[in-house]
């Protein structure tokens, strides 16, 4: 849970005048289960058109915005380490 704490720590601090309720999800968050290497992180917001006027928050923690990404009404962000690996989902409901 310490990648998924720090991870929701930078994203609430980059997102502070937003409402925002994050929840680690998918596979990494149970306990003892074989899961894939990348973070999933569930965000609640009031309304995702106002983190959509403020995509610039996640992209400069090094998110790209992908808008719904074939969901709609979600606002879809991942992450990729330096190495090219993805690191962090983060779904905005």
């Amino acid at each position: 849970a310490g990648a998924f704490a720090r991870e929701a720590l930078a994203t609430a601090g980059a997102l502070r005048e937003l409402p925002v309720a994050l929840h680690h999800i998918g596979s990494t968050a149970v306990p003892s289960l074989v899961a894939k290497p990348v973070i999933d992180m569930l965000a609640l917001v009031p309304a995702v058109e106002e983190l959509g006027a403020r995509a610039d928050r996640p992209t400069a923690l090094g998110y790209e915005a992908l808008g719904e990404f074939g969901l709609p009404g979600r606002r879809y962000f991942r992450k990729t380490s330096r190495e090219g690996a993805r690191t962090y989902h983060l779904h905005a409901y």
